[in-house]
């Protein structure tokens, strides 16, 4: 992947002097603007050179690694118009707290939201709303950057439609995935709550996740069920992802009811080997 950088003269001012008086506004509260290559760029309240270089490299060694990992092909799903993302990136939660619903009309109860819009518009802007992890400094790094860099991957390459047209059940993919190629094999937080002497959530309860269930069952639980069929079962998922890039929803369900009865076993024995 080739990156430019087109860093606007605005960066050697702070986030704080950049103010204008008067009215807050998006321009002044995030004046920073860079450009790691035609897919991806990012408007930051207060970022280097640097910092911009190397988020640059983090997303664009996950992007190819997804693209990899899920055979795509590099090939979007049809009619997906969402050939670019903008990474919105506040300095800490209490500005993105401050400023998030107040600029962008979004929730800021969270660790940063993904928002896919009407991937149909030519007009949509596909955005990532987020803010450095300020309790890691001096270290840097953006909050969830690789996880919600999966969400536009998936939405664009994986399921046809919007957010709003995906069933409830697809969270364990969405958000299991995200984990799963954001972390790899490196997530002890999901690997603890398997109980080593059985007893573990069955896989058709992972796979009929909403979002109205525990954080460790979307996240967590959601990874080890991605992760599982991407080991054992990559076929499967190569006929999911057909599935799902053509929206047929009807097959999207009757697979994960054949694999919650098929699997279940080799499910359980698998969790207690990790």
């Amino acid at each position: 992947m080739k990156y430019s950088i087109i860093i606007s003269a605005l960066l050697a001012a702070s986030a704080t002097s950049a103010v204008a008086k008067g009215k807050p506004t998006p321009d002044n509260i995030l004046p920073l603007r860079h450009t790691c290559s035609d897919t991806l760029r990012f408007q930051a309240q207060d970022m280097t050179a640097t910092q911009f270089d190397d988020s640059c490299y983090i997303v664009g060694t996950e992007e190819t690694y997804f693209h990899q990992r899920l055979e795509t092909a590099w090939q979007p799903v049809s009619n997906d118009l969402n050939d670019d993302l903008l990474m919105v990136i506040f300095d800490d939660y209490q500005q993105y707290n401050r400023y998030g619903s107040r600029f962008f009309g979004i929730n800021t109860n969270n660790g940063g939201m993904y928002i896919e819009g009407n991937a149909t518009d030519p007009s949509n802007q596909a955005t990532f709303y987020a803010h450095e992890a300020d309790w890691l400094r001096p270290e840097f790094a953006i909050w969830n950057l690789e996880h919600e860099y999966v969400h536009y991957l998936d939405g664009r390459f994986n399921l046809k439609g919007n957010f709003s047209d995906y069933p409830q059940n697809t969270v364990w993919w969405s958000e299991g995935l995200a984990e799963y190629i954001s972390l790899k094999d490196n997530n002890a937080d999901a690997v603890a709550l398997i109980n080593q002497s059985g007893q573990n959530l069955s896989l058709a309860t992972v796979l009929n996740t909403d979002y109205s269930n525990s954080t460790d069952q979307i996240y967590r639980w959601g990874y080890l069920a991605a992760r599982f069929m991407m080991e054992r079962h990559m076929e499967d998922v190569r006929v999911l992802r057909s599935n799902t890039r053509e929206a047929d929803w009807s097959a999207y369900q009757q697979q994960l009811s054949q694999w919650s009865s098929a699997y279940e076993s080799e499910w359980q024995t698998w969790l207690v080997s990790l």
